[in-house]
Parts: structure tokens; sequence; C-alpha cells
């Protein structure tokens, strides 16, 4: 047996060197971080072996011997601490996990984008397919009054969240139903102007771009309870119209939604999340479900913003846009939209 040191910069570099040497055969005896005594710096030097078998044998000499006995050993010893560490710590603090039905269960939540500690909060109430599937549209908070039933929205969110184009699309479906409606924009750029009014012509409708905060109090109640209202906010990272509206829309009827495009990852929309003052929000909804998947994401971010959901949406103006209720939310946790 052949036993050689390798050192280089990183792990990767060190193992192209051992392939590159001893070929695809070898094995990885020991890996370790070191550091150069001289220039202070670090490098990793790796321990590999390779069996060679020619002319039917080969013989170890003793320091060889020694060599793989004791690193060999050592490694193979680290190796069952640390998983008998780890098997110990899963049971004690995840029992349902010792249950190997619910060890599927766990990779199905996974593998579906749910949260690895709310998937293992989910099973620990539930025992298979069915209690989880009733467990979710039992705890899933939703909003209980259909977005028809709503007197209007103002909504927020990350620039490119998909507020304009939620606006549309229901005030499509408003147009299409024969109810009266107002779009409403805050949003005074010269682009998103332009967008909102070629909305307004497709749409067939008047849209009012205000220029500051008085003009929409007047709106809001003087209208609210004669018309639907769709008011739009610019998107920017602060969202500071959350705040700027918090006290100005407290008492109307109007609800205050935050949009979250379904296809951004948990960890940035919880960022994003942070940023907003969740209290002066009443609900939340998601876009762009056309470009997301798995949704598992959809079930994380409902539970992290604590805020019922409100309705989901997918498409654009142009093509297949639809608004879904939140219903349909059990289905897509657990593995896609059923839209029957």
């Amino acid at each position: 047996m052949k036993i050689k040191k390798f050192q280089g910069k990183s792990f990767k570099e060190v193992l192209e060197t051992v392939k590159k040497e001893m070929g695809v055969d070898a094995v990885i005896l020991s890996s370790t971080v070191r550091k150069d005594q001289v220039s202070g710096s670090s490098y990793i030097e790796i321990t590999a072996a390779l069996d060679e078998a020619y002319d039917g044998a080969f013989f170890l000499n003793s320091d060889e011997k020694k060599v793989l006995d004791s690193g060999l050993f050592s490694e193979i010893e680290k190796l069952k601490e640390e998983m008998c560490f780890l098997r110990e710590s899963i049971n004690t603090f995840f029992p349902c996990l010792q249950d190997n039905s619910k060890k599927g269960l766990y990779s199905f939540l996974i593998k579906n984008g749910v949260d690895a500690h709310l998937a293992l909060l989910l099973l620990e109430r539930a025992n298979n397919m069915d209690e989880l599937r009733e467990l979710l549209e039992t705890e899933l908070k939703i909003s209980r009054t259909s977005f028809f039933d709503e007197r209007g929205f103002v909504f927020y969110g990350l620039p490119g969240a998909g507020k304009t184009t939620t606006i549309f699309k229901m005030a499509k479906l408003f147009r299409e139903r024969k109810e009266k409606f107002i779009i409403v924009s805050l949003d005074r750029r010269i682009s998103s102007v332009a967008r909102i009014k070629e909305m307004a012509l497709k749409l067939k409708c008047d849209v009012k771009v205000l220029k500051d905060l008085n003009e929409l109090y007047r709106i809001v109640h003087n209208n609210s309870n004669k018309v639907k209202l769709l008011i739009d906010t610019p998107g920017d990272s602060n969202m500071k119209f959350v705040s700027e509206l918090k006290d100005l829309l407290k008492d109307s009827s109007v609800k205050r939604c935050y949009l979250v495009d379904a296809s951004m990852s948990t960890q940035s929309s919880i960022k994003a999340f942070k940023t907003v003052d969740l209290k002066a929000v009443d609900c939340i909804g998601f876009t762009k479900l056309d470009l997301a998947y798995p949704y598992g994401t959809v079930y994380n971010l409902s539970v992290f913003s604590g805020k019922p959901v409100c309705f989901l949406t997918s498409g654009s103006c142009e093509n297949g846009a639809k608004i879904y209720s939140p219903e349909v939310m059990t289905n897509l946790i657990l593995g896609g939209l059923c839209e029957n």
C-alpha cells in the first residue's frame, strides 16, 4: 500500500492533486488544516493511501503499517463518536424522527421547501399524510373573507413584488363582475405613471395619481363604502409607506396588504419582513406562483409573518393571470397546485 501526504491551498486543489498522482481509487485517511510557521498562512494537508497490486502482491513495510493502523483507526473512531452524538441529539430533541414513517414525511416536507424547524414541529402532531393535511388546513392563517368581499386594498412590497400587476388582475376581475372600483397610485415616477396609465386604458377606467397623502385620505374616507379601492405604493427597500399610512388608514375598511414574491427564498423574504412594521399590515398576499417551485416557502412565510394570507396570484397581465383563494395553500405545500 502506498501512503502519501499532499498539501495545497484548498481541499479541492489537494484532492485534484491526489487524483492525478494516485488515481480515483485512492482513499483519504485524514485531512487537516495546518499553518505555515514562516508565512503564517493556512494550508490543507491530506493523507491518502492506495493499494498497489502488481505481480499479484504488495507488502507494507512496518512504518507504513503503523501509519495506516493508527491514522485509519483514529479517523473511524472519531466518526463513530460524532455519529453517536448526532443520533442521540436528534432523538432527544426530535423524538418524532425515531419513527421511520415520520422520517419519510420529514424528507417529503424538506423536499417541498418547508423549513426544517417547521417541518419537525408539524411532525410532532401529525403521524401520516392525512393527519398532516388536516393539521395544515386547521392551522394555516388565512383570511376568512374573500378578497371579492373586501372594500379595497393598499399594496406594499419590495420593487418587483407585483403590486401594480396584482391591481390589474383584481381590477379585471371586478370589471368582469361589473363592480365599481377606483385605482389610486402614490408612485409618481415617470415609468410607473406611464405603466399604470397604460393599464387604465386596457381596463377602460380612470386612475388617480396622487401628490400627497391628504388627497388619499379624502378619497379613502369618501369612497371606501361606495366603491372598491385599489391603492398602489412605490416599491422601495425600506417600504416607508407602511409606516406613513399606518395612522391614515387605521379607521378605514381598506385592507393593508403586504405582497410577497413567492419565488424569493425564505431567507430573503424574512430579511424584508424585518424592515416592515408588521403591526401596520393586516394581511399578506403571494405573487408569482408560476415562478415558484417548490411551494414550501409559502408555508414558511405565512408562519413567520404571523399574518393571514388573503390571496395568491400567478401569471402576467397579458398571459394566464389568475388569483387564487388562500384555501389552495395546503395543496401547494403538499406538492403542487390543484385548481379543481
